[in-house]
Order: structure tokens, then C-alpha cells, then sequence
């Protein structure tokens, strides 16, 4: 039983290491258990912002996520569970994209798909915790840094409709694609 058992688990764990799923849970936590690098980063860069707390757990690991909200825009910054940062996420409209970012970005997932729909495009900045910073306060930059693009969607292909999402460069190559799943409701939705 016990070997059944064991054998099962390993095939969970090498399928979701392997799989182009993404499955994710978010949950807020209190600052009081976010890594004080984290929370120095995040009050250096926004300053009194109102800051929400997350954690986050995927197929892939766990992370621990901020969120608020900055002239007008909302940030998401990503840290390991050491307080390592990972990136920095902002919420755009698609259309707000460069329009040669956004004629690659259409023509890799008119690819892809028969045909989508853009459901949420956040723009994310990769680079040193200093550079972020200063990107985050608007200020000039000393370093340099990568911008992705994540566009979560909805698309059909061969007849069949699912959300996915892509990770994409700014000239249109995808970086990761990913079909999200959705997690099973034991309650009805009236």
C-alpha cells in the first residue's frame, strides 16, 4: 500500500513538474509572517502604500506576493519564501502596448488559437531589486532590466475553449504557455 501510495505521489509530482498547466492558490497572510527583506523592499519602493499580503502555492512551488495599488496602478511583487524578489507585475489595458509589441503579442497567439480573447495583460519587469525600485518610483535607471509581457486569455482551438496563459518577450516570443485550470466548486453558484 504504502509503495502504491509512494509511486502515485512521484507520478503527481513528475506530471506537474513536466505539464503545461498551471494551477494556483492564493491566500492572504499577515505581514507578520512575510520575510522583513520583503517588507523593507516593498516600503522603500512604495512608500505608505496600502500594501495586501498573499501567498501564493502553484504546481511548481510557493511564493509570497504584494499587492496595491500606485497612481492609479495596480503592482503585484513577487518574492520567494525567503524574501528573495522575483518580479514586479503591473495590471495594463492590452492597448496601452507598443503597437509593434502588440502585433507580435496577436500574431504568436493567432497562432496558437482559432480565436481569443484577452482577458487580463499585466507587464512584468525583471532585473535587480535596486533597478525595480527605481522603476517602481519613476526614477532614472541604473542597471538594466527585462520587460515580459503575461496575457491571460481565453482561446479556442480544434473546437475546444480554455483560459491560458502566456509569457511572452516584448517582440512576441513565448517565454512559457500555460492552460489554466480551474479548481473544482463543491458549492453551487446561484
Amino acid at each position: 500500500m504504502k509503495l502504491t501510495l509512494s509511486l502515485l505521489i512521484f507520478s503527481f509530482v513528475v506530471t506537474a513538474a513536466f505539464s503545461q498547466e498551471k494551477l494556483e492558490r492564493e491566500y492572504r497572510i499577515r505581514q507578520s509572517d512575510v520575510p522583513s527583506i520583503a517588507i523593507q523592499f516593498i516600503q522603500g519602493s512604495f512608500g505608505i502604500a496600502k500594501i495586501k499580503w498573499y501567498g501564493e502555492e502553484n504546481l511548481t512551488g510557493k511564493a509570497i506576493e504584494a499587492k496595491t495599488k500606485l497612481d492609479g496602478m495596480l503592482y503585484s511583487v513577487k518574492f520567494d519564501t525567503s524574501g528573495a524578489l522575483q518580479d514586479v507585475e503591473i495590471v495594463v489595458d492590452y492597448n496601452s502596448l507598443p503597437e509593434n509589441t502588440q502585433a507580435a503579442i496577436t500574431k504568436q497567439l493567432a497562432a496558437h488559437f482559432s480565436k481569443f480573447r484577452i482577458q487580463k495583460t499585466q507587464i512584468q519587469w525583471l532585473s535587480s531589486p535596486e533597478v525595480l525600485s527605481a522603476l517602481i518610483k519613476k526614477e532614472s535607471v541604473q542597471g538594466k532590466h527585462v520587460i515580459n509581457y503575461e496575457i491571460t486569455l481565453k482561446g479556442t482551438k480544434d473546437g475546444d475553449t480554455d483560459y491560458h496563459e502566456f509569457l511572452l518577450s516584448e517582440n512576441g516570443e513565448v517565454l512559457r504557455k500555460s492552460k489554466i485550470i480551474e479548481r473544482n466548486s463543491h458549492n453551487l453558484i446561484y
